[in-house]
């Protein structure tokens, strides 16, 4: 009888690799070995290594804490909830989104997770619309208002894996927040 694979294991280790060389430096071979599988596994499970890349990276943006935030009465708090989440989310998966950005130019094999990652941008913008709808956030762009949230946030972190700065360490989460809600016309209630 085969023994059945972890795929946990096997996501964990193509997320980890993916992260350090990208997709051309990533092979199959160092996956299976990472992931304690054979090789051949892999290629019986997932059919070809751009298959085992979007698998992986596709259910680590789809569990993005993130992109599950629903928006209630409190921009204060909803904004603050969806910026805990992502810096959760950078926590557990570091870099990923930002070696995705820079891979899927040259890569096009890979660009089957494109919708699962804005997916989740196009949640903060829901909460974002949901907050002008109610008076709370000023008219505008709530994809545009969504990326301003966000944006900085990956800049903090990859400055971080850069060795520029201290990364999210003791990031204060309200004023961060408040500061953003001040630039978009609403009051800030912490």
């Amino acid at each position: 009888m085969a023994k059945s694979i972890d795929v946990c294991e096997v996501y964990s280790a193509t997320l980890a690799l993916f992260r350090e060389r990208g997709f051309t430096g990533t092979t199959t071979r160092e996956i299976a070995a990472r992931a304690g599988v054979n090789e051949v596994t892999l290629f019986r499970r997932f059919g070809s290594k751009a298959a085992l890349m979007q698998a992986a990276i596709g259910d680590a943006i789809a569990d993005a804490p993130f992109g599950q935030v629903l928006p209630g009465d409190d921009p204060q708090a909803d904004l603050c909830e969806v910026v805990r989440a992502y810096l959760a989310t950078y926590e557990k998966y570091g870099g990923l989104v930002l070696t995705l950005f820079a891979q899927l130019p040259h890569h096009p094999e890979l660009s089957g997770v494109a919708p699962t990652l804005f997916r989740n941008m196009q949640n903060v913008a829901a909460i974002m619309a949901a907050h002008q709808l109610g008076g709370r956030i000023r008219a505008g762009d709530p994809g545009r208002f969504a990326v301003e949230l966000i944006a900085p946030l990956a800049v903090i972190g990859m400055m971080k894996e850069m060795g520029a700065g201290p990364g999210h360490k003791d990031f204060d989460v309200p004023d961060y927040v408040r500061t953003f809600l001040s630039g978009h016309g609403a009051s800030a209630s912490v």
